[in-house]
């Protein structure tokens, strides 16, 4: 992958703007045919490819243009393009020192955006069918949740806001639309509102307090490292505990609104029900929730940083567990793992309570 980023940031520098008419962007595009296939001596190239593809959008939307496309000798940096494939065309103007410029077509990737829309289709097709009416609110709750982190959330922290803070708000919004679809404006909302926002609020304030205790910047990786230029403005160390209230939402919501409706079934079952034994039923009811809930939280965890734990075995010999376990990526894993758990701890207890409490407070 370096070798081709190296190769489109050499595209990107030789790019020089003689006029306001000069325009890059990116096309989709479908390969019509190879013309040419030649070995190269290049070093790590080991063939330049020349295909034919047809445009199919923009102002040349239609046209069929030539394209060359290196082969590495290392097949992790190809794209791996073929006849008959969508790709993503890069447009660009290139100066070949004699002050014109000359329209030139690469490929940057192969066009993913057809799979991304079937798997999208597929998964709500499956919630309607299943689900129904209710697979219709939730899937309304969580494009509202999207729309709000990618329309509000994200955009405040570009702008140097708290991401505590906004995370916070994200939350309590989310937590909002979800449970009153899930619920209605029954006790049961309430419960499970306070439930959720409590548990994760828990979750945030450790994950702050170890962020700062364990001094962890916020720049997890190389990539995050050589784009710090474009994150001044950005509190990042503040980002590790938002992600981690934001990312334990999704399991905290579950336990908090199953015991909820839990305590709604006692209630209406037993109106007579007295607190303590409302309460134990409640905690029972929980513990059977928290370990499916707590692995479930581990594993996307786990899966999300599958690659970083698969290069830290190969390179088990030459690391001791002193420095595997201070890498910053690894520290904040490990935390938000805990702490996000332990937010799905706390929530069975205060859910409990607070659903006793709201539903008995007359007894």
């Amino acid at each position: 992958m370096k070798k081709f980023l190296v190769f489109i940031m050499f595209l990107l520098s030789s790019i020089i703007a003689f006029s306001d008419e000069t325009k890059e962007e990116y096309l989709s595009g479908k390969i019509i045919s190879l013309i040419s296939e030649e070995k190269s001596d290049q070093d790590g190239i080991a063939k330049l490819q020349k295909f034919n593809v047809t445009l199919l959008e923009g102002v040349d939307k239609g046209e069929i243009v030539e394209v060359s496309l290196p082969v590495y000798m290392d097949d992790e940096y190809n794209v791996n393009a073929k006849v008959g494939d969508r790709v993503v065309v890069y447009k660009t103007f290139d100066n070949y020192g004699n002050d014109e410029m000359q329209l030139q077509y690469y490929i940057s990737d192969v066009d993913k955006r057809i799979e991304l829309y079937i798997m999208g289709i597929g998964f709500v097709i499956l919630v309607l069918l299943i689900a129904r009416k209710n697979g219709l609110k939730a899937l309304f709750a969580l494009i509202v949740t999207v729309a709000f982190i990618i329309q509000v959330f994200i955009p405040a922290i570009f702008k140097g806001y708290s991401p505590i803070l906004f995370a916070v708000l994200t939350v309590v919004f989310s937590s909002l639309v979800t449970i009153y679809f899930t619920v209605g404006t029954s006790k049961k909302f309430f419960v499970a509102l306070l439930g959720v926002i409590g548990g994760v609020l828990i979750a945030g304030i450790l994950s702050y307090i170890f962020t700062y205790r364990m001094r962890l910047n916020g720049f997890l990786d190389s990539d995050l490292l050589a784009s710090a230029y474009l994150l001044k403005n950005i509190k990042m160390k503040e980002l590790i505990p938002a992600g981690v209230i934001i990312g334990s939402l999704g399991a905290v919501m579950d336990v908090a609104v199953s015991i909820t409706s839990s305590i709604n079934e006692l209630h209406e079952t037993d109106p007579n029900m007295s607190k303590k034994s409302m309460f134990k039923s409640a905690i029972n009811i929980g513990n059977d929730i928290i370990g499916t809930m707590i692995n479930t939280l581990i594993l996307a965890y786990i899966a999300s940083s599958i690659f970083t734990l698969l290069l830290i075995y190969i390179q088990a010999n030459e690391y001791p567990l002193i420095r595997i376990l201070n890498f910053q990526d690894i520290a904040v894993e490990i935390m938000r793992s805990i702490c996000g758990s332990i937010g799905i701890l706390i929530a069975v207890p205060l859910t409990a309570y607070i659903g006793t409490v709201i539903y008995k407070k007359n007894k």
